[in-house]
Order: C-alpha cells, then structure tokens, then sequence
C-alpha cells in the first residue's frame, strides 16, 4: 500500500481539491514599466493649462498575499489650480482621446497603475475565509497635485480659494471636508475642483479614504455620474477608484449608495473612450470584494461581455471592435478575472455566460497568431479559463456523460512490491467525441482539444510566469481526479500534443509558485501509468535535481517538496531502469536530511517514505550497496515513522 495519489492542489492546508487561485506573478516587477500617456485640452475663457510635472511610480507594501506591480495607470486633467477662478459661471470642456504609448522610464506628464494581485496558495476550501486574486488599481494625481497642500480655514471664501489656485498653477487652498462640499454645489466648475481634490488626497494619503466615507463623499461622489458633462464623470470616477483601493469598507459603500448601478448606466450610455477607462478601473477594483461578487457577476458580467469582450475580441462587419480601447479591454478582463474566483454558483452563472468563453479563447488564439504571447490581457483571459476549469467535471456533469471506454492495454509495469503504486492490471483508454469537437462552444472550449493546444503554446512561447502558471494550473484542474476524464486529459496532453518538454523544466523554475503549480501537474499526471515510461524520461532528471538540492531555508517550498517527493517514488517504482540512473549519493543525502528536518511539515515525511521504499526495491538497493551505501540510511525509526504514517493513511 502507498500513499494517496497526489491531488491537484496548491494548498497548504487541504491536500483534497483541486487549485483556484491565479497565478502569482511578483517575479514580474523587474519587467518593463509600462505608463499611459494622457494628453488633455481643456477650453475656457481666460484659463490656461500648466505642463505637469513627473512624479514617482506609486508602490504599495509587499505581503505573503498582496503586493503590487508597476502597471498602466491614468493621470486626470489638470484641472486644479489652473482652470478654476472666483467667476460662477459654468464651465465648458473639451478634450482629446489618450494614446497609449509603452516606455521603458516614467517620463513627465505620464503615470502608471499599481495593480495589486492577491495569489494564496490556498484550497477552494479556504476561498470563503480568504480573498484571492486581488487586482486593483489606483489613479496617480497629476504632477503639480503634488505639492504641498496649504489648508485654509472653513471661512475663506470657495471663490477665494479657487482663484488662488488658478493664480499659483497649485491646488486649491481647500480642505478634505470643503471638497466634498464643492460635490453638491451647483457650479460645475466646484464640483470637479472637489472631485479632483479628493482623487489626489486619496492617492497621497491613505487616511483620507474613511475621511471622504466620513463626511458623505462617497454617495455625492456617484451623484456626479448622473451628470451631463463627461469630465466630470471621468474626474468622480477616478475619485471613486482611489477611494476604493486596498479599502473594503469603501468598496461596499460604493454598492450601499447604489453606485454600481450608477455606474453601469453610465457605462451602457457612454461612447466617451476616456469614461470607459475611468469606470471599468473602478469596476475592476471592487470586484475584489467578495461580497459584490454575485452583484457584479449577475449584473455586470452580461454588460462587459456584451460590450466590451464580445466585440474586442470577435472581429465582425457589425461589432465595434475598433472603437474599444486596449485599456478598457484590460480592465474589463481584469475584473472578470477577480470575478471568476468567486463560490461554485457564481462561477456556474459565468460559465453560462453567452460567448463570454468562446470571446477569451478566440482573444488568446489571436495574440498567439499576432506573436505575442505575453500581451498583458492574455495573463487575465488565461487565468479566467483556469478559474473556471476549477472543479469542472463536478459542476458541469451534463458535459461529460458521453465518455466511454475504447478498449484496454496492458499495463506497463506489474510490479508486486509492497511499495508499488496501486493500480490495475489493465489501462483504460477512452472515447470522449465532445473533445474532439471542430466548433467548440461555451464551456466546450475549457476541455477541448483546441483549447489544450494552445495551453501547450504558451507554455512553450510565454515568458510570463504569471501566464505559465495559469496554463499549468488549467491543466491541474483537468487532471485532478481519478475519473475518466483525468486520465484523458493527461494522456491527451502528454502523448497527443507532446507536452512534457514545456512541463519539465517549469519543474526547476525558480519562481516557487510556478515550480508548485507545474509539480503538482505532473503529480496528477503520474496517475496514469501509461504515461509513465515517458514521464520518467523527462520528469525523472527535474524531480531529482529539486531533491538533491532541498535546502533549509526551502521552508515556504515544503508541499512542493513533498509532491517531488511523492513524483519520484510512482516514477522510480514504475520504471526502475531510468531511476538507477538519476539516484545519487547526493540525492540520498539530502532527502536523509530532509526526512529528520522538523522544519518540513510534509516534506520530510514524504522523504522518509521514499527512502525507505528506495531499500525496498531489489533493483535499486543493489544500486545503493554499489554506491557504498548502507541498509541503516534508509531503514530507521525515522523512515520507519514515516512508511507507517503512510501506509495508515492509504488505509483510510
């Protein structure tokens, strides 16, 4: 009897399910800084603009489960100090589209977002008490917000205020609590000066956000997206949007003054490019509440899809593609990517989603045609297909009742060994004609063979971890059971598309999630014993270059450790003649020192097990006594805990 076959799961808790969780991509902040370049005019009588100055990226404390990454991020209009004076007329607005540029340097007048992704390793089991995948973003003030600002008693004059403001080219000598008054006056020109106030406080410090919640900013802030004039909207929306940030009790305040519906009118009745930007942000930093989640999936998800996905990623002679920013497109699949780590219901509802599957798909093929595997809105699509692949063969059953079986083949090994992985004396193949499908659709696509050719692509093209780790994990999820369906994916992948080179050396990767997520994938794959001649050739040599090389400070890298542990023995057991090759005396001796490290919770008793199993096998113990070893290295109490801990666990 051995231990229970290795689930797919990047857990550190729960080894029974399969992985929700998006990649974790921090390795990527050395990258290339992307920033958006806003160039904006604004007409009115009088007023001129002033240049902006550049300003420092922002950046956020990193932490186990949140950190930030330099990302686009949007700049507003100079609207304070320069375009506000002591007259109460109403003011006029203009201005033109952005472009979007990529620079290697921030550069005056431009900005970046500061995304925040949250990435556990953590089972769905640990979903309702975790939040997972958080991608947020932040809008950064412009430059000459920067300054000082110079608060000024509540009985200046708001027309005082404003033009000593206009006459300085600074902000305006406003408090906090006088730009929310600005919201609900009935001059355009005060309420976008309080607008943009509270968007640069809001980003310069974090302590104004419950301020605005406190004095009433929040609901006069989504009052301002009723309005007629398109500036303003753009300017309360980014307000919004930073209010928001990494603040949970704001983003429910957003729904509780009924702004999401305010902004989704507004969404809907828009053709401002610029407004897009602004609200799909917004959207996109309170779909990480978990909360809103079932709100944004029933109500907002149809909306993106239909006008926003659909169109940018389905080219046709009546759909609008080319009037869709590639910004709002990346927001959008930003949100839907938080959206899909939602509980099973939801994540049922956005499978049943019309062409919201079919549209990521034909988006991803596209960029891949087009040479551009590492597009950044690639990362999101991949990561919503392996979010909605989580436990797909348990919620979606309908989709597989035509699974049968072909014929059977013998198996490969029929070793009798006590430590021998448990496994029939026959391999099943299967016939499964949905699989095959020339037209996918819905949630076809996320099992079909199309869409496993192109994990397989971008695993073998994409130099972004984040979207590597996607693709394996996908592939987890397919292949975490023991049902029919597992066992098709993975031969499918391994001996149809030819997928363990692009696998194998993900297994020494020096990112710990991608190395978890690609170890714990060929674990579920190693199930299938067929596959394992094949497996042992290429896996064999990464497994045991991970082991030989465990180290003490390798704490974090403990279930990855244990599943390479695990890999090896299935491996070693099934094909003796390609382990004699691989095992060292160095691997021996790190996995003894493994196997009495109690730093290791999981790993050193997956090591103590190997070793003992090692002496075990007739074939491989002569090839320790050759190399000098002796029978006390790998029977001992330590292995003996270890093989009885085990064997107790197959039991059960």
């Amino acid at each position: 009897m051995t231990v229970e076959p290795i689930r797919s799961t990047l857990a550190t808790v729960s080894t029974d399910d399969t992985s929700l969780v998006l990649p974790s991509d921090k390795m990527q902040r050395t990258g290339q800084q992307r920033v958006l370049e806003q160039v904006k005019s604004i007409k009115r009588n009088k007023s001129k603009m002033v240049k902006k100055d550049s300003i420092p990226s922002p950046t956020s404390p990193a932490s186990m489960t949140e950190y930030s990454e330099p990302k686009f991020q949007f700049s507003p209009t100079n609207m304070n100090g320069t375009l506000f004076k002591s007259s109460g007329s109403s003011m006029t607005a203009s201005h033109k589209r952005m472009t979007v540029r990529s620079l290697s340097v921030p550069n005056a007048g431009r900005s970046t977002t500061v995304r925040i992704n949250r990435a556990t390793g953590q089972s769905m089991k640990l979903l309702e008490n975790n939040q997972l995948a958080r991608s947020q973003t932040i809008i950064k003030p412009s430059p000459i917000q920067s300054q000082t600002v110079r608060k000024v008693s509540l009985t200046k004059s708001k027309s005082e205020a404003l033009g000593a403001s206009s006459a300085e080219g600074s902000l305006p000598n406003i408090t906090l609590q006088e730009a929310v008054e600005f919201l609900s006056n009935s001059d355009i020109s005060y309420q976008l000066c309080g607008a943009s106030f509270i968007q640069h406080q809001t980003f310069t410090e974090e302590s104004s956000k419950q301020e605005v919640w406190r004095l009433g900013g929040i609901p006069a802030l989504i009052q301002l997206l009723k309005s007629d004039n398109s500036l303003l909207h753009q300017t309360a929306a980014a307000a919004l949007r930073n209010l928001a940030f990494k603040d949970h009790s704001n983003k429910l305040e957003v729904d509780h003054c009924e702004g999401i519906e305010a902004i989704l009118t507004l969404l809907r009745n828009s053709n401002d490019t610029e407004t897009h930007k602004q609200l799909t942000g917004l959207l996109w930093n309170l779909s990480s509440a978990d909360k809103l989640k079932p709100e944004l999936i029933r109500n907002a998800l149809p909306l993106l899809t239909e006008t926003i996905v659909v169109p940018y990623s389905v080219w046709t002679d009546s759909n609008t593609n080319k009037l869709i920013d590639p910004e709002v497109f990346y927001n959008t699949t930003g949100c839907v990517r938080n959206l899909s780590c939602a509980s099973e219901d939801e994540r049922i509802t956005m499978r049943s989603c019309p062409q919201l599957i079919d549209s990521l798909v034909t988006y991803i093929q596209t960029q891949m045609d087009r040479g551009e595997p590492d597009d950044k809105s690639v990362e999101n699509c991949v990561c919503i297909l392996h979010n909605l692949s989580y436990q797909l063969e348990t919620e979606a059953p309908e989709q597989f009742k035509q699974i049968s079986v072909l014929d059977t083949r013998p198996k490969e090994n029929n070793n009798k060994s006590l430590f021998s992985p448990k496994s029939s004396k026959t391999q099943k193949d299967f016939k499964f004609p949905a699989m095959e499908r020339e037209k996918p659709e819905g949630v076809n696509w996320l099992y079909n063979q199309k869409t496993l050719q192109l994990y397989r692509s971008l695993l073998g093209s994409s130099q972004k971890e984040a979207t590597l780790e996607a693709c394996c994990g996908a592939l987890q999820n397919l292949t975490a059971s023991k049902s029919s369906l597992s066992t098709l994916m993975s031969q499918s992948f391994i001996e149809k598309l030819n997928g363990l080179p692009v696998i194998s050396p993900l297994l020494i990767s020096g990112n710990s999630s991608l190395q978890k997520t690609a170890m714990s994938l060929v674990g579920n794959m190693s199930r299938v014993s067929s596959l394992r001649g094949a497996m042992a050739k290429d896996v064999f040599p990464m497994v045991s270059s991970v082991l030989s090389n465990v180290t003490s400070n390798m704490i974090k890298s403990d279930s990855t450790i244990a599943t390479a542990c695990r890999v090896m023995q299935t491996l070693m057991l099934a094909e003796p003649e390609t382990s004699k090759k691989m095992i060292s005396p160095k691997l021996v001796e790190s996995l003894t020192a493994l196997s009495s490290n109690m730093s290791f919770e999981t790993g050193r008793k997956a090591a103590g097990f190997l070793l003992w199993s090692m002496w075990g096998q007739k074939d491989i113990q002569s090839v320790l006594k050759k190399q000098g070893m002796i029978k006390d290295t790998f029977i001992n109490d330590v292995t003996a805990t270890a093989y009885e801990a085990a064997t107790r666990m197959k039991a059960h």
